[in-house]
């Protein structure tokens, strides 16, 4: 499967990874169909979480649809929709017990910190029955994956540790994505005034259209004394940061009223001044919290009834294969006004949204590799696909015995009823830096089926594929599942154009092919063949 994985500090690629299987009784694999990336995940790449080491899948937010079921999973089963909570729990220990789910002994924020996380087409749920959340099919899935996250964060840690009463005055210090969910969620308890600080005119716009009734730039010299000169020169009863530097929860303490509450969201990686000084006589309280989603269920029905709309939050839409420039545009919002971004998977294109794979790499590291993938057509036919083994001469042989030209694809098979011994050798004994020739078998791994080839031209930059299904086993979908995967392993290591050639007579294929992004063109070395040619964008890596 595709996977954005964290290599070390300001370095991630978009990889093929082994998609996760069932590790315990509890667990539930889902296929993703929509994720987002969070602030939390730039800390990582700028190495400010040594919990989460080079190697991991990032993100914890998303929504999708169960693949896989534990023994024990008792509320889901396949194909249920979901919502993916950021927080795993367990339901059962100490902490849950006492809604602590944050702290869950075996649980917490662990999806794409210390577990691999949603930014993959799937990922492995621990305590699925209490970390999933069930989702109907007239919900707007772009809305709900503000629910995984920011939304629970910026209203449990914010508007509820904040006791936002109505009528108070609020102070939002810092308009990003969970800022802006806590002004959205203050609104539930009708405070009277609600004050919106950041650094950016973009941000405080869309803050007054989301209800904020003042804005202030946080870097104005005169910051402080108009928000006090906004409240009466009295501080507001609830400041709530969410930036997460010293500057601004010093800001807090300033215009916090006597009586207030100073509630904390944001990430702190440097110490903060606590200006004992000056709060200690005013009645002050400061609240922390990690978010631990039990109003999630809450979130889901207020969404569903439309009394908030978590989906204005959303400014930039992306396919997984644009991953990194999703990236990119998230972590340049001064100039991309980026909000929340969505990653679409259902709408990603050449990802192969069927494929259920097995635990092994997608990847070929030689002639001997054992590991291999699962597809799974459009027919429901499941198919094994590994790569040839050296000792795979007399399968291959028996399977061309059988071949008539209209099983064939493409020029490499041309004449493939007078395939020689050393053709057979040359076949299973490949040279990995150019050809990779692949064996799909049905019938639970016992008859092979189909084989696929790609040889890249000397630059590397250029492939060709060939494919070839034995007659009892067309128009069930393997050609069209078996180039999929030959061109999302092309992809997926740096080739750039992919062709084939094909007779002009095969409207069936050529329409299939089309179908993939394929363009067909005249061949001009012979009127009976036409040119089958994808342009790939090949998975990078960024070094930030």
């Amino acid at each position: 499967m595709k996977a954005l994985v964290f290599e070390g500090a300001g370095r991630k690629s978009l990889m093929d990874r082994p998609v996760p299987v069932i590790e315990c009784a509890t667990d539930a694999v889902v296929k993703v169909t929509k994720t987002t990336i969070c602030g939390t995940d730039l800390h990582i790449l700028k190495g400010d979480v040594p919990s989460c080491k080079p190697g991991r899948v990032l993100g914890h937010e998303g929504v999708g649809i169960v693949d896989r079921v534990g023994l024990a999973v008792t509320q889901f089963k396949k194909g249920d929709r979901v919502l993916i909570s950021c927080i795993s729990s367990c339901g059962k220990c100490d902490y849950c017990r006492r809604g602590m789910y944050s702290h869950c002994l075996s649980g917490g924020w662990i999806l794409g910190n210390t577990i691999d996380g949603t930014q993959a087409e799937y990922v492995r749920i621990p305590h699925a029955d209490t970390s999933l959340y069930p989702i109907s099919a007239n919900m707007d899935e772009e809305a709900l994956v503000m629910l995984s996250d920011i939304f629970p964060t910026g209203f449990e840690c914010g508007v509820l540790n904040g006791k936002v009463q109505p009528g108070a005055t609020v102070a939002i210090i810092g308009c990003g994505p969970v800022g802006l969910a806590a002004l959205l969620t203050a609104q539930f308890y009708s405070p009277s005034q609600i004050i919106a600080a950041d650094l950016d005119d973009n941000r405080l716009e869309t803050a007054v259209r989301l209800g904020a009734t003042d804005t202030v730039r946080a870097d104005d010299p005169d910051a402080l004394r108009r928000i006090l000169d906004l409240t009466g020169g009295k501080g507001v009863d609830t400041a709530i940061e969410a930036v997460g530097i010293p500057a601004t929860f010093e800001l807090c303490e300033e215009i916090v009223a006597a009586g207030g509450i100073i509630a904390n969201i944001g990430v702190h990686g440097l110490k903060a001044d606590l200006n004992l000084q000056k709060l200690w006589s005013k009645n002050i309280a400061i609240t922390t919290r990690l978010v631990d989603t039990v109003t999630t269920p809450m979130l889901l029905r207020t969404v569903q009834s439309g009394k908030v709309d978590p989906k204005r939050l959303i400014t930039h839409r992306f396919k997984l294969d644009e991953i990194l420039d999703a990236y990119d545009t998230f972590s340049d919002a001064a100039h991309s006004h980026a909000l929340k971004v969505i990653i679409d998977l259902e709408a990603a294109g050449d990802l192969d949204d069927d494929v259920v794979r097995a635990s092994a790499r997608t990847s070929v590291a030689g002639p001997n590799t054992a590991g291999g993938i699962r597809l799974r057509t459009h027919t429901g036919l499941s198919l094994d696909v590994r790569p040839v083994r050296d000792h795979d001469e007399q399968l291959l042989a028996e399977f061309f015995k059988h071949l008539t030209p209209q099983d064939l694809r493409f020029r490499f098979l041309g004449g493939v009823q007078e395939v020689s011994h050393e053709r057979l050798v040359s076949m299973t004994h490949v040279d990995h830096r150019r050809t990779e020739n692949f064996l799909v078998f049905a019938e639970g791994g016992k008859a092979l089926v189909a084989s696929a080839m790609l040889a890249r031209n000397p630059s590397g930059a250029e492939a060709e594929v060939a494919i070839a299904v034995h007659a009892d086993y067309r128009h069930k979908g393997v050609a069209w599942e078996l180039l999929r995967y030959v061109a999302n392993y092309a992809q997926a290591n740096g080739i750039m154009t992919l062709q084939s050639i094909e007779s002009r007579e095969n409207h069936e294929a050529i329409e299939l092919e089309r179908e993939q992004g394929f363009v067909a063109k005249p061949f001009p070395e012979d009127p009976t063949l036409v040119l089958i040619q994808k342009e790939l964008r090949p998975s990078k890596s960024i070094r930030g």
